[in-house]
């Protein structure tokens, strides 16, 4: 999976997302998702279009556990051969659901330059 395969399912679920911030502006606008890269892993094969295995972690936050849409997004991600192990943590003082998880996906980080 590439990182805009990635993005392409966050926009199958039709709630807000962000890449590279903790938390978003807006924190009224539940379920949302926050995604960033953590770990970069060059890829040695020759001939390859990808340079980077790329580790993002993806935060799911909700006013409620096992929300739909994350499970729908677990199904989605599944479905590309991923099979992330998804974490969860109630945070009191916002008083809403964390979950969160990391994937891998191939991309050419180097092209932007």
């Amino acid at each position: 999976m590439t990182k805009e395969e990635l993005k392409l399912l966050f926009d199958k679920l039709n709630i807000p997302y962000r890449e590279g911030i903790q938390y978003m502006e807006d924190n009224s606008n539940y379920p949302q998702i926050v995604f960033f890269d953590y770990r970069w892993e060059d890829v040695l094969s020759s001939g390859s279009k990808y340079d980077t295995v790329v580790s993002y972690q993806v935060s799911f936050r909700s006013m409620k556990p096992r929300d739909p849409k994350l499970i729908e997004l677990k199904k989605l991600i599944n479905d590309k051969g991923k099979h992330p192990i998804i974490s969860h943590e109630y945070i009191e003082n916002k008083r809403e659901w964390h979950s969160y998880f990391s994937v891998e996906v191939l991309e050419d980080v180097c092209a932007e330059l």
